[in-house]
């Protein structure tokens, strides 16, 4: 089966930037497990991660450090999801009593997961964003970009991983910007069929 590296990449980017927009519209509306808003927001962002974890593997012969870091950020992005969707309100977050102190322990591995997924996408983003700095014009800048974003998400996640909660605002911001310009980065690369990395 022949695979347009470019459509592929472009469904990604999609995803992507769906999962950026699934963030930003959840702290627009100060959106919280408690809220009847995180739910749609959080199956749509279920769904994006899943495409951006299968899609993923049909990069894996172009560049296998991008593909793999996006298969990995799918995954523990969905799982990440998966878990408030399925565990948050039957723990007790969101009802007239107290939430069961096992909703903190699945609270915790959520967002654990969530750091790491985030991690993967900084690295995809740095490692996309360093092989577009090498061209010029636009391609220069938003590898640029992406290379920086993808940095600090990378930085900030690996904190958050070792820290916890504390980082969860900066964490959370640098891994959505670093998904962003990955997505604008995945479009640049692959445009007129050129390869990913």
């Amino acid at each position: 089966m022949t695979i347009d590296t470019r459509r592929v990449s472009q469904a990604i980017a999609a995803a992507l930037i769906a999962t950026v927009a699934t963030q930003v519209i959840y702290m627009a509306l100060g959106a919280s497990g408690q809220s009847h808003i995180a739910y749609p927001i959080w199956r749509t962002e279920a769904i994006a991660a899943l495409l951006v974890a299968v899609l993923g593997f049909a990069l894996l012969k172009v560049d296998a450090i991008v593909a793999g870091c996006l298969v990995v950020s799918g995954i523990l992005n969905l799982m990440q999801t998966a878990m408030g969707l399925t565990l948050f309100y039957q723990l007790g977050y969101g009802g007239e009593a107290p939430p069961e102190p096992a909703f903190f322990a699945v609270l915790g591995l959520s967002f654990f997961l969530y750091f790491a997924a985030k991690v993967a996408i900084g690295f995809a983003a740095s490692v996309l964003g360093v092989a577009l700095w090498r061209s010029t014009g636009a391609d220069k800048v938003i590898g640029g970009l992406a290379m920086l974003t993808g940095w600090a998400a990378v930085g900030f996640n690996v904190t958050a991983m070792l820290v916890g909660m504390d980082m969860v605002f900066r964490a959370g911001a640098a891994g959505t910007a670093a998904a962003f310009f990955l997505a604008m980065a995945l479009v640049r690369t692959t445009r007129k069929g050129a390869p990913v990395g």
